[in-house]
């Protein structure tokens, strides 16, 4: 699927528009980082551009007499209708006949007949699994099968004879010699074998898997391609043998003889195809009883990508002089070449089109078919080009008259998100007739959801609804007609931000070890008579002491949310505070960025809250085009007043001192209660219920140990928000008598 975007900020005028964009794209094209960044960048609010004006762009377009060049125009081509095949699973190899008809090799050793009147009907049934090679014998013609390697005439009426048992398993191709000689192009052990009155012979043993293309070289030899390799070699007519050509890739797919006496050859790596078992005869070879299959082959992935390394080539060779890349394909797969006037023509799969390469570097796209491969060519006696499609099979008569009228179907655009569409424009020479309709949906591929086609407006605005995908259809009418480029305008359609997931962090338990570092600058004390005295607050070193929240950290609260655009738009929060869902709200921020934000709850009395969070896109807008959300926080209770203590009391007992108590808080249970004496830490204290878990709690417990002399004897009591409450006795231990 074609998924660039170009964007143009400032449309120009009708009249200005294709200067102005080629002016555009051509910056765009030199600032390829600046062109990323837009697109990422790119808001609800902005204007943006569909814009096929190149061949590689229409790689998924579906052409019906319509041919793309090079540079990616438009023009009509030749006329094109198609013929199903249904009693066929897959067609190897189609060969013409002296009166005109279209022999189909296919599967369960069926040989159908194609003719203008007739459409495809059932002719020969050969006692073998699949029939994989066809060459026209004077009335009739040849036939190679496997898995049995047998070779077979077909005479004109339909009569049948075994030519040869070849000892090889699958006779992939055949090509004629002088005098009645054949060759054939075999696997699996990749021999070229000679066939001469009714015998057989091996000429070359090469260390190819397979021969899977073979052509005749004019001389009473012939040329042949293996699979493993990717070796071109040719045997001439006086048994000689030579490698003409070792291609880069792992296979050498198909060969043909052009007007000019070059060697086409296409290669194809193995690496071609991802997702997909390569089809290659290879691959094919332990197919079962029946040989082997197309679908096996590569129906498991009808719309394969192109692997990094993998590449399908036409070279164009001319024997002890030079190599060339012809032309490089913008399919994964080349089946099948064929030579006519117009040039070099190509079949491929694994999208089913056919191309002509009048030169070099020049690939015109003539077809695509709704089948997965192109499997064969071969031109008629008048210069029709008849293709065989597979999965499903049909056949394609190509030509050689011009289409009076051809349609094109663009590639499915996805804006990634619900879209409107604005202005659709073409450019080119203004002669011939143009039509333009629209079709949009949200399913890739196009189904029956799918709106039908439309004709824009007079002002040439899309008629189509908005949605996620947009596809255009272009009718071209007029020898003289030629299309550049088709642009269409579009902008996502802003939808409301989301907001989800508000927390509000627990009053003191937010602060964990690791979370909180407490400030350890030094505190200077300006003393009576100027002195100044410096205190260092020591770092803390045990989990304790990370516990112990500072007073400058009481009642810190922050909230914490989720938020995303799926116009992807920069979003701002504003956060509010109620003590009911009913409000008031009072604002606490805005202008935020970060979804997360901190305050001090002093400024709010003590009781239960919550926090709303809303989202607003206007950044990325249009005034009066932005959207927003809401959410809201479960409710959280602010506490920060700390607890009382109701009674303290120290009494000097026989081994120590008692300490006994209670304390209580208004809001929330109390978390800790500890007691010190004279300077010594914090330890804490079980209440006499075994949990701090209460409003309330009472306590006792004695300091034994504890020397003569006078001591002071702290108690702290800590709530679960952090507010703490001290108090202090003094209490004189007597010396022993």
């Amino acid at each position: 699927m074609f998924r660039s975007t170009r964007s143009i900020d400032v449309p120009a005028p009708c009249g200005e528009f294709h200067r102005a964009r080629r002016q555009v794209l051509a910056v765009m094209l030199c600032a390829a980082t600046l062109l990323a960044w837009t697109a990422r960048n790119a808001g609800a609010s902005d204007t943006q551009w569909w814009i096929v004006d190149d061949a590689n762009e229409h790689a998924e377009s579906v052409l019906r007499g319509v041919t793309v060049g090079p540079e990616g125009a438009l023009q009509l081509g030749p006329r094109s209708s198609s013929t199903t095949a249904d009693s066929l699973g897959t067609i190897w190899a189609i060969a013409i006949l002296k009166d005109g008809a279209v022999a189909l090799a296919g599967d369960r050793g069926r040989i159908d007949r194609w003719t203008a009147g007739g459409g495809v009907r059932p002719w020969v049934r050969l006692a073998a699994g699949q029939v994989l090679s066809l060459a026209s014998d004077g009335n009739g013609l040849l036939a190679g099968t496997g898995p049995d390697g047998v070779i077979y005439r077909v005479g004109a009426g339909g009569d049948t004879s075994t030519v040869v048992r070849t000892g090889e398993r699958y006779v992939w191709g055949l090509a004629a010699g002088a005098r009645g000689v054949w060759y054939a192009a075999t696997g699996t052990r990749g021999r070229l074998l000679k066939i001469e009155g009714g015998h057989v012979r091996i000429v070359l043993d090469t260390d190819e898997s397979n021969l899977v293309s073979i052509v005749a070289d004019g001389a009473g030899g012939v040329y042949a391609g293996g699979d493993s390799k990717g070796r071109v070699v040719q045997v001439r007519a006086d048994g000689s043998t030579r490698t003409v050509f070792d291609a880069p890739e792992d296979e050498v797919r198909a060969l043909a003889i052009g007007r000019d006496g070059a060697i086409y050859a296409a290669g194809l790596s193995a690496a071609a195809v991802t997702g997909a078992v390569p089809a290659t005869p290879a691959a094919a070879a332990g197919a079962g009883d029946d040989g082997p299959t197309l679908e096996t082959e590569v129906a498991a992935a009808p719309t394969p990508t192109r692997a990094p390394g993998g590449r399908s080539t036409l070279y164009r060779i001319v024997p002890d002089s030079s190599v060339a890349t012809w032309w490089t394909v913008p399919q994964s797969l080349i089946y099948a070449l064929a030579v006519t006037p117009a040039g070099i023509v190509v079949a491929t799969g694994n999208r089913a089109a056919v191309y002509v390469v009048p030169g070099v570097h020049s690939g015109v796209a003539w077809l695509t078919a709704p089948q997965g491969q192109i499997t064969s060519l071969a031109v008629g006696h008048d210069g029709t080009v008849f293709a065989a499609a597979s999965n499903p099979c049909a056949v394609w008569r190509i030509g050689p008259d011009r289409a009076e009228r051809g349609t094109l179907e663009s590639p499915v655009f996805d804006a990634r998100r619900l879209a409107r569409w604005g202005r659709i424009v073409w450019h080119g020479p203004a002669k011939g007739h143009v039509e333009l309709d629209t079709r949009s949906g949200n399913s890739d591929p196009p189904d029956t959801t799918w709106t039908a086609w439309r004709r824009p407006g007079g002002d040439d605005r899309i008629a189509s609804p908005p949605g996620r995908y947009v596809q255009w259809r272009i009718t071209l009418t007029g020898a003289t007609t030629r299309v550049e480029a088709v642009d269409v305008a579009w902008r996502e359609q802003n939808l409301a931000p989301r907001v989800e997931d508000v927390v509000v962090a627990p009053q003191a338990q937010a602060f964990r070890e690791g979370d909180l570092v407490p400030r350890t600058d030094p505190v200077t004390q300006t003393l009576p008579g100027g002195q100044k005295v410096e205190y260092s607050i020591p770092s803390p070193t045990t989990p304790r002491q990370l516990r112990e929240l500072p007073a400058w950290a009481a009642g810190i609260r922050t909230v914490q949310w989720k938020g995303s655009d799926p116009n992807g738009d920069p979003l701002r929060y504003t956060v509010a505070v109620a003590g009911s869902l009913d409000g008031p709200w009072t604002e606490i921020a805005t202008n935020l960025e970060a979804p997360s934000f901190t305050w001090d709850t002093h400024t709010l009395g003590d009781g239960d809250y919550r926090v709303r969070v809303t989202a607003s896109d206007a950044p990325g807008n249009a005034n009066g085009e932005e959207a927003q959300a809401s959410a809201v926080s479960e409710p959280f209770r602010i506490d920060n007043t700390p607890p009382a203590i109701g009674a303290f009391d120290a009494t000097v007992v026989s081994g120590g001192v008692r300490l006994e108590g209670t304390a209580r808080d208004a809001q929330s249970p109390l978390s800790r209660i500890e007691v010190a004496m004279d300077n010594d830490d914090w330890r804490p204290v079980t209440p006499d219920s075994g949990f701090t878990d209460d409003l309330a709690a009472a306590f006792h417990v004695t300091i034994r140990g504890v020397k003569p002399g006078d001591h002071q004897f702290g108690l702290r009591v800590v709530d679960l928000a952090g507010n703490s409450v001290t108090r202090a006795r003094h209490v004189t231990v007597p010396a022993a008598r």
